[in-house]
């Protein structure tokens, strides 16, 4: 059983890396294009974003419902427009900083979430879910024992030393 569980925990560690290196990837195309500008995108110094690695295990949570496309879909609009929401509003209260800004999309709500992010994000879960889960299960199973627990530690490492650097030291992005 505990054996299990501490599997589970890795695994989503695993989907957690995934969906920060991507989602950083995802925001630093996307405002390359809009923008025309190549820049880090991200609230710590190396390439990942924890709000998406954040909804990508919220995402994951939601796998019961791959069965039924539609639901699925919508019920990961509905999760990470929340958490963008909630993320977004936390950040402006505590650190009186607006890491994004959709007011003047369509459907935003006070800037915070918009059609466009959320509709994004649940295409970007439909990914998850139906090609990239599958594929990192084989990975895993054909890894050998001790690989993903060490990868996980070094991730976990790296991971919250950025996090100390960064509050100590680094100047957040605006929208």
């Amino acid at each position: 059983m505990r054996k299990e569980v501490n599997q589970k925990i890795l695994y989503l560690i695993l989907i957690f890396m995934i969906g920060a290196v991507v989602g950083y990837i995802y925001e630093v195309i996307f405002y390359l294009i809009q923008d025309h500008q190549l820049i880090n995108r991200g609230v710590l110094y190396g390439p990942y974003l924890p709000i998406y690695g954040a909804g990508a295990v919220f995402i994951y949570f939601l796998k019961p419902l791959k069965k039924h496309p539609v639901l699925f879909f919508i019920s990961v609009m509905l999760t990470t427009g929340i958490l963008e929401y909630v993320i977004g509003l936390y950040c402006l209260k505590v650190s009186h900083t607006k890491l994004w800004d959709y007011t003047g999309l369509f459907l935003n709500i006070q800037g915070f979430v918009c059609l466009r992010s959320i509709v994004s994000f649940a295409i970007g879960g439909l990914i998850l879910i139906y090609i990239v889960d599958p594929l990192l299960e084989k990975i895993v199973t054909k890894t050998s024992k001790n690989t993903i627990p060490t990868l996980c530690s070094i991730f976990i490492l790296i991971f919250i030393t950025d996090i100390i650097l960064s509050i100590n030291f680094r100047t957040p992005p605006g929208p």
